[in-house]
C-alpha cells in the first residue's frame, strides 16, 4: 500500500513539473519557427504571459449553451493532467495505472468533452471544428494502438514504464527507427499542428482545433490552451522515453522534438482535409512495417 501511494505521488509531482513547464515547450516551438522565417518573435515564455492575460479576461456565455460547455475545458485539462501524471520518464509510471490503453482513452475521452462543447454552442464554425476534430481521431487512434503494440511486443507488457527503450540492448534497429517516424508523424495529428491543423490561423475554411475554441473566454479558455500546451509536452515526453532511439537524456529528447516540430511546421503548408487519411495511412503503413521488422 505504501509503495503505491509514492507512486502516485510521484506520479502527481512529474505531472506538476510537466504542467510548469509545457507552456515553454511551445513557447521554444514558436521560437524556433521565427527563427527560421528570420523573424525574432516573441520570447520564449511569452506563452506564460498569454495564459495569465486570458485567466483576468470575464468568461462570456451565452444562455443558450448547457452545463456541458463549462464542464467540457475542465474535462480537456484533467484528462490531459492524469495523462501527464501516467508517462514514464522522469518520476512517474511505477505503479499500474500507467497502461497504455488506459493513457489513450483517457485522453481520447478529453477530445470526446471538447467536441461535445463545440456542439453544445450550436454555432456553425464550433460544430466544423468537432466534426473535422472526430474525423482526424478516427484515422489517429489506430495509428496509436499500433504504435503501443510494437512496444508490447517488444517488451510483452501494455505497461508504459515497461516499454521505456533499454538502452542495455539493441535499441537503434530498422524497427524502432520505422516506430520513431510514425509515431512523431502521430504527434503532429493528435496535436492538431502543421501540415494537419494550423495552430495559429482562425481561418473557417481552415482550423480544426481552433473552431471548437471559438466560442470560449477567460478561465474557460486557459484550461483549454494550457490543456493543449500539455499534451504536446505528453506526447514529446512518451516519444523520447518509448520511441527516439537515442542515448541522451530525456530533457534533451524533448527539447529536439520540439526544434523538430518547428523545423517541419515551418517546412510545410496545411494539407486539406481530405489528403489527412493519406497522410496518417503512410504513419500507419510505417508502423505496420516496424510489426513486421520485430
Amino acid at each position: 500500500m505504501g509503495y503505491i501511494l509514492e507512486g502516485l505521488g510521484l506520479n502527481i509531482v512529474q505531472a506538476l513539473v510537466l504542467l510548469a513547464f509545457a507552456p515553454l515547450i511551445a513557447g521554444i516551438i514558436n521560437k524556433v519557427k521565427a527563427f527560421l522565417q528570420k523573424r525574432q518573435g516573441a520570447s520564449v515564455l511569452q506563452e506564460y504571459f498569454d495564459l495569465r492575460k486570458w485567466w483576468k479576461k470575464p468568461t462570456i456565455l451565452t444562455p443558450h449553451t448547457s452545463v456541458i460547455f463549462i464542464l467540457a475545458p475542465v474535462a480537456y485539462f484533467v484528462t490531459s493532467f492524469l495523462a501527464a501524471s501516467m508517462v514514464p520518464g522522469f518520476l512517474a509510471g511505477q505503479v499500474s495505472i500507467s497502461d497504455a490503453f488506459v493513457f489513450v482513452y483517457i485522453l481520447a475521452l478529453g477530445r470526446f468533452f471538447m467536441t461535445l462543447s463545440s456542439m453544445d454552442a450550436a454555432t456553425s464554425f464550433g460544430g466544423m471544428g468537432g466534426s473535422r476534430e472526430i474525423y482526424i481521431s478516427v484515422l489517429v487512434e489506430p495509428a496509436v494502438m499500433l504504435a503501443i503494440l510494437i512496444n508490447s511486443l517488444r517488451y510483452h507488457s501494455t505497461t508504459l514504464s515497461s516499454m521505456v527503450i533499454d538502452y542495455d540492448g539493441a535499441y537503434f534497429t530498422v524497427s524502432a527507427a520505422l516506430a520513431c517516424v510514425a509515431f512523431f508523424l502521430v504527434i503532429l495529428a493528435e496535436n492538431s499542428r502543421l501540415p494537419v491543423d494550423n495552430p495559429d490561423t482562425h481561418l473557417e475554411l481552415t482550423m480544426i482545433h481552433e473552431g471548437m475554441t471559438l466560442e470560449y473566454s477567460g478561465p474557460l479558455l486557459t484550461l483549454i490552451h494550457l490543456g493543449s500546451m500539455l499534451k504536446i509536452m505528453v506526447f514529446l515526453t512518451l516519444f523520447g522515453a518509448l520511441y527516439l532511439p537515442l542515448a541522451v537524456p530525456l530533457a534533451v529528447k524533448i527539447l529536439f522534438g520540439a526544434v523538430l516540430i518547428g523545423v517541419v511546421e515551418i517546412l510545410n503548408n496545411k494539407m486539406r482535409l481530405f489528403k489527412v487519411r493519406v497522410y496518417l495511412g503512410a504513419a500507419i503503413v510505417l508502423l505496420l512495417l516496424a510489426i513486421i521488422a520485430e
